[in-house]
C-alpha cells in the first residue's frame, strides 16, 4: 500500500510539473541572429514601465511578467496568432530577477501547452539585464 501510495504521488509530480528541459539562447547568438537579419519573433515579458526604458528592437510587449495568473497568461494570447501563423524561432525574453526568470519558463511552458513546437521556443538567458547590446536596444515613449 504504501508502495503504490508513493507511485501515485510521484507520478502525479511527473506530470503536473512545468517542463524543465527549456531552450534558451545566448545574448550573443541572439545579437548574431538578429543582426544577420533571421526571422525571429521577440516576447517581452516585462512590466510596461520597464518595456517603455528599455527592450530589444522589435519586441512584443506583453506585460506577462510571471504569467502566473489567468490575466497575464491572456496577455500572451495576443501573440499567438503571429507565433502560430509563421515557423519563426520564439524568443522569450523575461524582466530582472527570480519572477522575472519564473515568467520566461512559465511563458515557455505556456506556448506549448497551446500547441508550439518546443523546438521553436527559445528563451533569453539571462533575460534583458544580461543583453549587453545598446544598439539593438531601444526606448519607447511614456
Amino acid at each position: 500500500m504504501k508502495t503504490a501510495l508513493i507511485m501515485v504521488c510521484a507520478a502525479l509530480l511527473f506530470f503536473s510539473a512545468p517542463a524543465v528541459a527549456q531552450n534558451f539562447v545566448e545574448p550573443e547568438i541572439l545579437k548574431q541572429w538578429l543582426e544577420s537579419r533571421r526571422p525571429v519573433i521577440l516576447i517581452d515579458l516585462q512590466p510596461a514601465a520597464a518595456f517603455r526604458q528599455r527592450h530589444i528592437r522589435g519586441s512584443v510587449m506583453t506585460n506577462a511578467y510571471s504569467v502566473e495568473t489567468a490575466e497575464q497568461k491572456k496577455r500572451l494570447d495576443s501573440a499567438l496568432p503571429r507565433i502560430k501563423s509563421s515557423d519563426r524561432a520564439v524568443v522569450i525574453i523575461h524582466a530582472p530577477g527570480k519572477m522575472g526568470r519564473i515568467g520566461g519558463g512559465n511563458a515557455y511552458d505556456y506556448f506549448v501547452s497551446r500547441g508550439v513546437a518546443e523546438s521553436r521556443i527559445f528563451i533569453l538567458n539571462g533575460g534583458i539585464d544580461n543583453f549587453p547590446y545598446e544598439n539593438l536596444t531601444e526606448k519607447s515613449g511614456t
